[in-house]
C-alpha cells in the first residue's frame, strides 16, 4: 500500500505543473495576439500618415515634389526693404477684455521710397491693423491654417491705404495670444 500511496503522490505532483504551463501558454498566446493586432493597427493607420508627413517634408525641402521626383530649386531673390510695425496690442472679438493679442510684423516693400510713404501713413495703418485684429476672434487668430490669409489681409490693408500695391510680403516677428 505504501507503493500505491507513493504512486498517487507522483500523479498529483505531475498534474500541478501541467496546469501552470498551460496557463503560461495561454498568456503567451494572448500577448502574441495583442502584439499582432497592435502591429496591424500601426501598419494600417499610423504608417500611411508617417509616410505622408515624410513626403511633405521632402517636398517642403524644395528639391523633391510629392511624386518623389527632384525639382529645380529656385534661386533666392534679394528681399526688399523691411518696414516694421511694432507691438500692436489688441483685445480680440469676444474676449470681453479678458484676453489679448500682441502682434509685430514687417512689411516688405521694393525700395526706400516706399518707406517714406509708409512713415507718412503709419498712424492710419496702425489704426486699420488694430481694427482688423479686433474683429478677429481668438479662435480665428490661433488657427495656424489662417496665418497666410492674415498676411494677405495685412498686405491688402496697407495697399488700400497707400493706394497702390507697394507691399509684397508680410513677415511676423511676434505673434502672442494670451
Amino acid at each position: 500500500m505504501a507503493d500505491e500511496a507513493e504512486g498517487k503522490e507522483e500523479v498529483v505532483e505531475s498534474k500541478e505543473p501541467e496546469k501552470k504551463s498551460s496557463k503560461a501558454g495561454l498568456y503567451i498566446g494572448i500577448i502574441v495576439i495583442q502584439l499582432l493586432v497592435a502591429g496591424f493597427l500601426i501598419w494600417k493607420y499610423v504608417m500611411p500618415e508617417y509616410n505622408e508627413v515624410t513626403e511633405l517634408n521632402k517636398a517642403a525641402s524644395g528639391n523633391v515634389d510629392k511624386d518623389g521626383e527632384e525639382e529645380e530649386v529656385p534661386e533666392l531673390t534679394e528681399p526688399g526693404v523691411m518696414y516694421k510695425i511694432e507691438n500692436l496690442t489688441v483685445n480680440p472679438k469676444g474676449s470681453r477684455g479678458m484676453r489679448f493679442a500682441v502682434f509685430e510684423f514687417s512689411l516688405e516693400v521694393p525700395s526706400e521710397e516706399e518707406v517714406a510713404m509708409l512713415d507718412k501713413y503709419k498712424t492710419v495703418l496702425i489704426d486699420n491693423y488694430i481694427a482688423y485684429f479686433r474683429h478677429r476672434s481668438m479662435k480665428e487668430l490661433s488657427n495656424d491654417s489662417l496665418l497666410d490669409s492674415l498676411k494677405t489681409d495685412i498686405s491688402n490693408i496697407a495697399n488700400n491705404v497707400l493706394g497702390s500695391k507697394l507691399v509684397h510680403n508680410v513677415y511676423f516677428t511676434q505673434f502672442v495670444l494670451q
